[in-house]
């Protein structure tokens, strides 16, 4: 069990990292807070996955029974509560998929995100499973990055000339610029050598 932040600007590969690393997993829970469950769901191609969309504003129902839409993002009492009622339902270990905690602070401050975040980390690491989390590079103050860094062992930076970085990591690697595909084994590695 172990957490992932990966960290960059926007256009980078975070969302192609993410889908490919998540095939890897029968039970996914994606919380998207900047695309429709619909958009993530054509994206991935799977209809197994859970899809919490805090995206998509007032629509109470969603056409697939796994698409939760979470009518109003600027209460996180009731983000909160969407993904604990899926993983509730879960049985076994999971990896828990948030793009992006920047979608999430564009409504609160970063002081409630981080109570957020470490309530949900907490849970994840409790059940024994996985997490990856996405920012958005230089979209908030350095300050709140770096708050945010601090609860994850894992951080993979994705660079515009589509390198990746290992920042840091937690299990012994070369911490260096990777391509993508090297990048995508690499977060695997970590996810599964931590379990």
């Amino acid at each position: 069990m172990t957490h992932v932040l990966i960290n960059g600007p926007p256009g980078t590969g975070k969302c192609k990292i993410l889908e490919d690393v998540s095939k890897e997993f029968d039970n996914v829970v994606w919380v998207t807070t900047l695309s429709s469950a619909y958009f993530v769901r054509k994206r991935i191609g799977r209809e197994d996955v859970w899809i919490i969309d805090t995206y998509t504003w007032g629509k109470k129902n969603s056409e697939d029974s796994r698409d939760i839409i979470v009518s109003n993002p600027l209460n996180l009492n009731e983000v909160s509560l969407a993904i604990n009622k899926v993983l509730d339902g879960l049985d076994g270990s999971y990896l828990l998929i948030m793009n992006s905690i920047s979608g999430l602070l564009i409504y609160h401050t970063y002081q409630r995100i981080l109570h957020f975040l470490r309530a949900l980390l907490v849970r994840v690491e409790k059940e024994k499973s996985n997490s990856i989390f996405t920012l958005v590079k230089d979209a908030h103050e350095k300050s709140v990055e770096v708050s945010i860094s601090m609860f994850f062992p894992n951080i993979v930076e994705t660079k515009e000339d589509g390198k990746v970085r290992i920042i840091k990591s937690s299990v012994p690697l070369d911490k260096s610029d990777f391509d993508s595909n090297e990048a995508k084994e690499i977060i695997k590695r970590m996810l599964k050598e931590s379990l």
